[in-house]
């Protein structure tokens, strides 16, 4: 999970991180992904990078979750 200082970013912050971590793990599987390249996408710091996200891993199962969650509120309401 991120930590708290990620989600006292702005909206469009959040959002451009992880467009830019969206970008990379779809390039790549998780083992060969690159905070290198996150951050330049993003362009943030590493250092600022740490503060929200442990590491990649971290970064990449909150989007999992993210994404998860958005599947099963769309199947809830279709079922509705």
């Amino acid at each position: 999970m991120p930590k708290q200082t990620f989600f006292h970013l702005p909206k469009d912050k959040q959002d451009t991180l992880i467009r830019a971590a969206k970008k990379e793990f779809s390039r790549v599987p998780l083992h060969e992904a690159s905070i290198a390249n996150i951050i330049k996408e993003a362009e943030i710091p590493r250092g600022s990078f740490y503060q929200y996200f442990e590491g990649k891993e971290d970064l990449y199962y909150y989007l999992l979750n993210q994404i998860s969650e958005k599947n099963n509120d769309r199947f809830i309401a279709l079922l509705k």
